[in-house]
Order: structure tokens, then C-alpha cells, then sequence
């Protein structure tokens, strides 16, 4: 692969390089004079432009002296810089329409990279060409774009350019996991997604390469991991595409198959084995040691350290040792909903929460994929948690628990999951069936019957309503219903 020296550098700190040597790129202020024209290499800007780029609202009163004075001295710069033909690499040309940097833009590390993205756009391109062209694309990267250089203008360079950085990133994952190398990918893309902790599709990225890896446990606590993180500074939970993608994994879906690639231009390791043709014909069918493995982790992926030795520890060493020891997810959510209540009794309340929107997002996701076989079972459990949360009913249990166990046609599952996610505890009881009863009949509201579709305002209402009429008393906002 072609990495070729780069003779102007703004990816981390401004850098100019000829024959090997460092030049001195003077003070912040002049290499922002130099960035702002090295970023439209060959194409004229305005001395208002420059000035605008190089000292934003805030320009001196006289910015046209000392804009000329930078650019004397950025031309003294550039007479260092050799070119081949032994004349000098980039010279500044005044013309009409303003000061032009006359460079070959594949000397500047951010136009080279852009120009390898585009070229590995190319239809034409198979994929092992497209993968290794978006390799050295990202191997010209070397930090923060303008790093050390203020002003809005710089802002936003560098915004752009992470942007294009994570777009090319995410390419060339997709393309190695087409290419059957989701070891790579592994490797990898971790260290970006501490760059870019909110990045969905890099994370979406990564748990289909533990996934078509094997390493459906691994997976699915990158998933939890994700799920947290976006809550805690978003307050929102994966898009679309991360939840379909969990799903698959939970289910034990087999990972795509990978594309066979065309006869690589140099030697690359042989393909991994093809899938295990049992589960590749019956995808629902759990058979593989994978699958038994992330059944027996997945309560330890989803509980904090403390409560999966508590839990797991009893519920697993009791267990008399069969072929195939592992329970079934539905089992794991109850486990998970045990702990929390054993957490709760450790007064340990924040982690209790934690476990319980764990469990409460599982329960979630098993009644979404078999509502008739995975919804009655845990309907005892969800009764449990919500009792701990301060939540009664006013109906016979058997009613209440065959209304927990009909997601399809009763609003109670989505408005359970909604309090228990929200981590509510009310200092005084409310009754579920009353408060559903209020949100059924909360104009423009239809009534719900999956998470996304309550609507928080109208559920914080119906409870507030509720809790007037029954304890006749006259609180004015949601917050006074919880402890202080």
C-alpha cells in the first residue's frame, strides 16, 4: 500500500515538511492563514474571507496590514518547500478574485484523504480494492484537525472533517464484514468509538462483528453498554437499526454470510469457515456452542458485577448439570428482575434501578419477538417490580396478570415498561388500572401498545390525575408523587 510522505499536514498540529525536514510554521495566527488557504488549495478566497476565517467577529481595526505581513511570511515559508522539478511545492498567487495557494492538493493530508473516500466510491472498485483505499485514507489521519488553532471557523473545519473521518470508518467496516473479517473490524474500531462515544453506526458496526465472531455475549453487552450511555447524555435510546440488530443476536439469527471476494492483489489470510450449514438452514434453531454460551452469560452481561454473583451464583450452581444447562431469556429476565429486588434489599437503590431497565428493556424485547409464548411467564415478575415502585391495582390479580400478558391488545405492558424504565418510586400506592383508565381517555393519545408509543407527558398526567382523585390530595406537579 502507497503511504506516501505528505508535505502539508493539518490533521493534529500544522505541519509543513520538505526533504524530510520540519519547517517552522509560526505563530497560531499565521498557520491559521496558512490553514484557511491550504483548505481551498487552487481555488482563489477573498481578503474578507481570510479575515473572517482568521479573526472571526472579532478582527483588528486594520486586519489588511497584518494579513499581508502573515502572508510575506507564509511565502517565505513556501520558498523552502522543493518540488521535483526543483522549483518550490506551493507559492501564493494574488489574483482578482482574491489569494490562491497554488499546491498539488494530494500534498495536503485532508485533500488526500477526501480524494481516496471519493475514489473508494467507485463502482468499478471491488471490494478489497474499496477496503484498502479506505485504509490508507485513514491512515493519513494524526489528530484533532487544526489542533491548537481557535475560532469559529476552525470549529468547524474540524467538525466537517471528524464527520468525513467516521463516515470513511464506517465504510471500511461494512466492507471488511462483506469481506468475511469481522477479526479487523474487532481490533479496530473500539479505539473510535472512545473517540465517538455517541456514534450509533460505529457501534452498530462492531456488535456485527462479535456477532459473525461468535461472540454473541460480547455483543449484546456492547449493546447494554451503548443503551446506558445513550441515556445518560441524550436521554434517548438506540435508533432503529441498533435495536433490529440486537434482536438478531438475541434470537440467535446467524450473521450474513460474507461476500466471496475476487482474487486479492496481494496475499491475504484465507476466508473464515462457512457457517454451520444446521443453523444456517433453520435460523431459530439454537444448537452451536455460541448460543449456549451467551444463554449462560446473558443475565452477566446485563446485571452489574455485585448482583450477577448473587443471582447467577445461586441460580446456576444449584442447577443439577444436564447436556444443556442454560435457561431460556425468559428465565434470564426474571433472574434479572430478582436481582434488582435483591439489590433493593441491600438498599442499594441505584443499581436496583439499573437492573430493573435492564430487565424491563429484555422483557420488552422478548414479548416484541413472541408476545403468546414470552409474555405470560413473566407477567408475575413485572407485577413484583411494580410493587416496588409504589404501583398497586384495584382489579383481581388474575385480571391484572392476563392484561400483563396480552401485549396485542391491552396498553398495560407498554405503560408498565414505561414506569419501570423511568425508575419512578411513588411514596404513595397508585393503581395501574386507573391509571391506565386515564391515559385511555386523554384526548389525542391513541392507547399505546409498545414502549415508543407512550407518550411521557400524558402517562406523568394520568398518574398525577389519579393520585388527586384517590388520596384527595392536591399535588401540582409529577416530581411531588416521588421521594424527594
Amino acid at each position: 500500500m502507497d503511504f506516501r510522505p505528505v508535505g502539508f499536514q493539518l490533521s493534529g498540529e500544522i505541519e509543513v515538511r520538505s526533504a524530510g525536514r520540519l519547517l517552522d510554521v509560526g505563530t497560531p495566527r499565521q498557520q491559521v492563514v496558512l490553514a484557511a488557504l491550504l483548505v481551498d488549495a487552487r481555488r482563489p478566497i477573498t481578503i474578507e474571507a481570510l479575515v473572517d476565517r482568521v479573526w472571526g467577529h472579532a478582527p483588528p481595526a486594520n486586519p489588511r496590514p497584518v494579513l499581508y505581513a502573515h502572508l510575506s511570511r507564509i511565502r517565505g515559508l513556501l520558498r523552502q518547500t522543493a518540488a521535483p522539478d526543483g522549483g518550490t511545492a506551493a507559492r501564493i498567487e494574488r489574483r482578482h478574485a482574491g489569494y490562491v495557494l497554488d499546491v498539488d492538493p494530494d500534498l495536503v493530508d485532508l485533500h488526500r484523504f477526501r480524494r481516496l473516500v471519493e475514489q473508494a466510491h467507485d463502482r468499478q472498485h471491488d471490494d478489497e480494492a474499496r477496503s484498502a483505499t479506505l485504509a490508507e485514507a485513514l491512515h493519513l489521519w494524526r489528530g484533532e484537525p487544526l489542533a491548537g488553532l481557535s475560532g469559529d471557523w476552525a470549529a468547524q473545519i474540524r467538525a466537517s472533517w471528524h464527520q468525513r473521518r467516521l463516515d470513511a470508518a464506517v465504510r471500511w467496516a461494512r466492507t471488511e464484514l462483506r469481506l468475511g473479517r469481522p477479526t479487523a473490524v474487532i481490533s479496530t474500531v473500539p479505539d473510535l468509538t472512545t473517540e465517538y462515544p455517541l456514534a450509533e453506526p460505529l457501534e452498530h458496526v462492531l456488535i456485527q462483528a462479535l456477532h459473525a465472531a461468535g461472540r454473541e455475549a460480547e455483543a449484546l453487552d456492547r449493546y447494554g453498554t451503548v443503551r446506558r450511555r445513550l441515556a445518560e447524555e441524550l436521554g434517548a435510546g438506540p435508533g432503529r437499526e441498533l435495536r433490529t440488530l440486537y434482536r438478531t443476536v438475541l434470537i440467535g439469527d446467524p450473521p450474513p454470510k460474507a461476500a466471496v471476494p475476487r482474487p486479492p492483489r496481494q496475499p491475504r489470510p484465507a476466508p473464515p469457515p462457512p457457517a454451520d450449514p444446521t443453523t444456517a438452514s433453520n435460523p431459530k434453531r439454537v444448537s452451536t456452542p455460541h448460543r449456549r454460551a451467551l444463554l449462560t452469560l446473558l443475565a452477566a452481561v446485563l446485571l452489574p458485577a455485585a448482583a450477577s454473583a448473587h443471582v447467577l451464583g445461586r441460580a446456576t450452581c444449584d442447577r443439577p448439570e444436564t447436556d444443556d444447562p442454560s435457561p431460556a431469556p425468559v428465565e434470564r429476565a426474571q433472574e434479572l428482575f430478582a436481582a434488582a429486588e435483591a439489590l433493593d434489599r441491600e438498599n442499594n437503590p441505584q443499581d436496583a434501578r439499573t437492573t430493573t431497565a435492564d430487565a424491563t428493556q429484555l422483557w420488552a424485547d422478548l414479548i416484541t419477538l413472541d408476545p403468546d409464548r414470552n409474555a405470560p411467564p413473566l407477567a408475575p415478575t413485572v407485577l413484583q417490580a411494580l410493587a416496588r415502585s409504589g404501583v398497586d391495582f384495584s382489579v383481581p390479580r388474575p385480571a391484572l396478570l392476563s392484561w400483563l400478558a396480552n401485549p396485542l391488545h391491552t396498553p398495560y405492558p407498554a405503560i408498565s415498561q414505561a414506569i419501570l424504565l423511568h425508575g419512578w418510586r411513588f411514596t404513595a400506592p397508585v393503581f395501574l388500572d386507573a391509571i391506565v383508565w386515564n391515559y385511555e381517555h386523554t384526548p389525542d393519545h391513541p392507547s399505546p401498545r409498545t414502549l415508543p408509543e407512550v407518550h411521557t407527558p400524558t402517562l406523568k398526567a394520568a398518574i398525577l390525575e389519579h393520585t388527586r382523585t384517590r388520596h384527595g390530595t392536591h399535588p401540582t406537579d409529577f416530581d411531588q408523587l416521588l421521594p424527594p
